[in-house]
């Protein structure tokens, strides 16, 4: 016979995991979406008539604008209403809206198509973050964000794959000719295709099983103004977690939107072979790194490290320094890529610590909101800086001639030091704050 509580446990840890296997075929379907147009810089800049700068913007800030400001209400609708039916909801939503980008006809449609985009995906993380931290022991927490995470890598890693696909797919066969619209152009036909399986993952979501709010034990959710009172009083662990991850966030932003564009312009590679190249760069090592850094984190917390979960990204960003600042200025492609195989397994190691961090930082009654708050810090710095501060560094110092590897060779040294010092900064106060939650 069974030890009672067992075959519960074990039951609850199969749905946890059903729910993070779910969660990441979600993620990887988000930055497919999201990142499918950093392959596609070059053929709508031409179409439409675009800028550096405008393109840069429509990575960045059409996105963020309301992927970061909306994730709060939705972050704290989360701490209320059932989690599920957010997530599936936002899943058609951004759908609809990467289709919608294959038909926009000038910029300010392609730039409101990627706000709906960034609107749609504002539900999906602050709702897992608080579901999996309900559904994992605290110790394990840093393992299951890190597994979450490589959406990132897988997800940016397919977008460059799948957009190389399509680009070879059509120079073989040529333009393909679609019922009622006829021929389109390369970029909008991959903004349709990578749209088609959010139908199916939105439906998906409704075999996952919520699981209870662990450890409220307060009177409710509690109100935005008591959370960010809960930033303040514990300021300095925040702080660090925070600027830890935004300078990291611009330096890794800035990489995945212009590397493409930086192997195209320097090497006069074709789009299909810096996309199969970068690519399975991201899906290999970038999931590796990922993995690494949160059982790096989740071992040193089992041997008593209470700042584990901010100690690794310190080291990490340190490591990350010299091959930020060396990779984009290498003379041969093959030096660039074996430079950015070792930043990128490096740097996709931290952000599973950070999420694991702020969740354990954060009281059980406000997750979703303190997730949401830490996403609006990342993604509107970091996603709209990271973004636009390559074209914006290259015209300011470099004559803005479009060789954008400097530009990138300052900002990845610049990121790393200032994330090692915020990260240094609050290992105490980390360690302080996570104590005070446990003795509530």
């Amino acid at each position: 016979m069974g030890v009672p509580g067992e075959s519960g446990q074990a039951t609850d840890l199969r749905h946890a995991n059903i729910a993070l296997g779910i969660f990441l075929v979600a993620y990887i379907l988000s930055f497919v979406d999201r990142q499918i147009l950093s392959l596609m810089v070059e053929p709508i800049k031409r179409d439409l008539g675009l800028s550096d700068l405008q393109v840069g913007l429509l990575q960045g800030l059409a996105f963020a604008m309301l992927y970061a400001v909306v994730g709060i209400p939705i972050g704290m609708l989360a701490d209320r209403v059932s989690r599920r039916k957010i997530i599936a909801g936002g899943i058609l939503f951004w759908s609809a809206c990467t289709a919608m980008c294959g038909f926009a006809g000038g910029y300010l449609q392609l730039f409101v198509a990627r706000m709906g985009v960034g609107l749609g995906e504002a539900s999906l993380s602050p709702s897992a973050h608080s579901w999996l931290s309900d559904a994992y022991p605290p110790a394990r927490l840093s393992r299951a964000m890190a597994i979450y995470n490589l959406g990132i890598t897988i997800g940016g890693g397919l977008a460059l794959l799948v957009g190389g696909a399509v680009v070879d797919m059509v120079a073989t066969h040529g333009v393909p000719v679609l019922p009622v619209v006829g021929a389109m152009p390369t970029w909008r036909i991959a903004f349709l295709i990578v749209a088609l399986p959010g139908l199916l993952v939105a439906g998906l979501v409704a075999f996952a099983r919520e699981p209870a709010r662990r450890g409220q034990t307060g009177p409710g959710p509690m109100s935005l103004g008591a959370a960010l009172s809960h930033l303040h009083r514990h300021g300095r662990t925040f702080l660090a977690i925070y600027g830890t991850s935004v300078a990291l966030g611009v330096m890794g932003y800035g990489l995945t939107a212009w590397y493409p564009t930086l192997l195209i312009r320097t090497f006069a590679m074709t789009a299909g072979e810096a996309s199969l190249r970068l690519g399975l760069i991201y899906l290999v090592l970038g999931s590796l790194g990922a993995l690494a850094g949160g059982f790096a984190a989740e071992r040193l917390t089992l041997r008593g490290v209470r700042d584990a979960n901010l100690r690794v990204p310190m080291i990490l960003a340190l490591l990350c320094a010299i091959p930020a600042a060396c990779a984009p200025l290498m003379p041969s492609p093959v030096l660039l890529l074996l430079l950015f195989a070792l930043l990128t397994f490096l740097f996709n190691g931290y952000f599973g610590c950070a999420l694991a961090a702020i969740q354990l930082a954060t009281p059980p009654r406000m997750r979703a909101t303190g997730a949401a708050l830490f996403l609006l810090a990342n993604s509107l710095i970091g996603l709209s800086l990271g973004t636009a501060i390559v074209p914006l560094i290259d015209r300011a110092f470099f004559g803005g001639q479009g060789q954008i590897g400097p530009a990138l060779a300052v900002i990845g040294l610049l990121a790393t030091l200032i994330a090692a010092v915020a990260a240094r900064s609050g290992l105490r106060a980390y360690a302080a704050t996570i104590d005070a939650l446990a003795r509530d």
